[in-house]
């Protein structure tokens, strides 16, 4: 762990996404010391199969076990604020599952709050800190394309009612802009950084959720980017950013551990890359959360808490839920 103490993980949760990053915190030798779910025999189901030695009834309990170091949040996503709260106002570090929250002002208060209480708090949006999205990244910076001036992503799955109920339910956060369309967006602004201005248009469905929706991000000096998100038709899921020297095309799934080529500006494959990882690659932003607590940090330098304040700002400009 990099010569320092690893920090002792709770999570509050242990749904679908919870077990996919337990069995990947795993493959990094993380420390899941403690679960909690509203169901005890789901926490001990859960607790058994990733060996957890701390099991507890409720939330509270565990934001209040002295064992824990820092929580990792993986309720729907209309809980996130409750959550986020409980664990904070308890001192203790938070990742909190994408999307961060469904508003503006809820996201403006956990921040409010972390600075208050003086801990950690970060989006888990996990495909940041991805090797792949890291050597996209090193790519614009050693200027292989250029200068970036547009981006296009998209987040398009066939997710039917019956497949995905949640994303069909008003209640529990559904609809593809919030749960698919975080995805393009970050992707679009850690590209091109904050729009000057923005614009969406969404097709609704009888329950009260998009189903599909698209954005405009337009910047003063000329970029942009072009954002998709929908639940009813399957997209490519690529993702392509275009510079003034040439452009860099990433494969679908383009937020997972992937491969991506670039592109001289006569369209000559200059080269492509692809590298292998252990899971889906989810350990790496726990991993991160545990070298900024380290360092004393309360926001992260790759993806601050300000920056997902500002990106909820953007999302709710697009679409509100």
């Amino acid at each position: 762990m990099g010569g320092y103490v690893a920090l002792r993980w709770g999570y509050l949760g242990a749904g679908g996404i919870a077990k996919t990053i337990a069995a990947d915190f795993g493959h990094a030798g993380l420390k899941i010391q403690a679960v909690a779910t509203r169901d005890m025999a789901r926490t001990n189901a859960f607790a058994d199969k990733f060996n957890i030695p701390n099991r507890h009834a409720d939330y509270a309990a565990l934001v209040a076990d002295p064992e824990v170091d820092v929580i990792y949040i993986s309720t729907i996503q209309t809980l996130h604020r409750d959550h986020a709260l409980l664990a904070i106002e308890a001192g203790k570090h938070v990742l909190l599952e994408k999307p961060f929250t469904m508003n503006a002002a809820d996201a403006h208060e956990i921040y409010a709050a972390a600075k208050r209480k003086n801990v950690f708090v970060m989006e888990a949006m996990w495909t940041r800190f991805l090797p792949t999205m890291t050597a996209v990244f090193a790519a614009i910076d050693a200027g292989e394309i250029g200068t970036p001036h547009f981006v296009y992503a998209d987040h398009s799955q066939y997710l039917p009612i019956e497949r995905a109920p949640r994303l069909w339910n008003r209640e529990q956060g559904g609809g593809a802009h919030y749960d698919l369309g975080i995805y393009p967006i970050h992707m679009a602004i850690r590209t091109l950084g904050f729009p000057d201005s923005v614009s969406g248009k969404s097709i609704m469905t009888d329950t009260g959720v998009d189903s599909a929706t698209a954005a405009v991000l337009q910047y003063n000096n000329g970029s942009l980017a072009l954002i998709n998100s929908c639940m009813t038709m399957a997209g490519t899921l690529n993702a392509a950013i275009h510079g003034t020297k040439g452009r860099i095309e990433i494969d679908g799934w383009f937020f997972e551990q992937t491969t991506f080529s670039i592109y001289d500006s006569q369209h000559k494959l200059v080269r492509k890359y692809e590298e292998k990882i252990s899971g889906r690659g989810m350990q790496y932003q726990g991993i991160h959360v545990e070298e900024c607590i380290a360092k004393g940090l309360t926001e992260s330098p790759i993806l601050s808490l300000a920056d997902t304040v500002k990106i909820m700002e953007v999302m709710e400009q697009i679409h509100v839920f």
